[in-house]
């Protein structure tokens, strides 16, 4: 497998919103995250397809796919590792993303792994947004926000924000992908296209 096999879902499926503020400073980190050097979300093929065909049961149902994280290169890993061995410097960033924790801890939790099925190409952070209005569903935390109320089956999420996990869980799950339980808006392909493979290319 090489760079050709992965595409870009900006440009093949342009209904999907995509964020990847791992692009910016605007993340947990408060750095832009090395390998991403353009707002971009990459997948592999087969995947790709797959959350296409999502991305059309959630438009029938007048929602739309927001990408925050598709394919991550091996050295945007490496960095969160170097990153949790650093001095806490950003206490204001702490306190959206990681109150509770430590930034060594979050490895510890589970938050953040030393290998990501993101770097395989077959895993995507995501979430629905309303079609007209373009506002996230209130899913009960932000994306990256590591606590046990980001856990796909939190008992400390309302009822509404349970309905709407639930429901990005059921429409991914109808096409392939399996959820992380720590991470409501983690999902990967099932079976893996290339499981035995990580890539370290940059998303330019």
């Amino acid at each position: 497998m090489s760079r050709s096999d992965f595409i870009s879902l900006n440009d093949v499926y342009p209904d999907i919103k995509i964020q990847a503020d791992y692009s910016t400073e605007e993340n947990f980190t408060g750095q832009i995250v090395p390998g991403y050097k353009a707002r971009k979300a990459l997948f592999a093929k087969v995947p790709a397809k797959a959350l296409f065909n999502v991305q059309q049961d959630a438009k029938s149902r007048g929602l739309c796919l927001k990408v925050f994280d598709a394919y991550r290169p091996v050295k945007a890993v490496k960095f969160f590792l170097e990153w949790s061995n650093l001095p806490e410097d950003n206490l204001e960033l702490k306190e959206i993303y990681y109150p509770k924790y430590s930034r060594l801890e979050l490895f510890h939790n589970g938050f953040l792994s030393e290998r990501s099925s993101h770097s395989r190409g077959c895993t995507v952070d995501l979430t629905l947004v309303d079609d007209i209005l373009g506002t996230e569903l209130d899913m009960g935390s932000c994306f990256d926000y590591f606590d046990s109320i980001s856990h796909t089956d939190s008992p400390l999420v309302s009822a509404q924000q349970m309905q709407n996990r639930l429901l990005l869980k059921s429409l991914m799950e109808a096409h392939g992908f399996k959820n992380y339980s720590k991470e409501w808006w983690h999902y990967t392909y099932r079976p893996e296209p290339y499981p035995d493979q990580t890539f370290d290319f940059d998303i330019e």
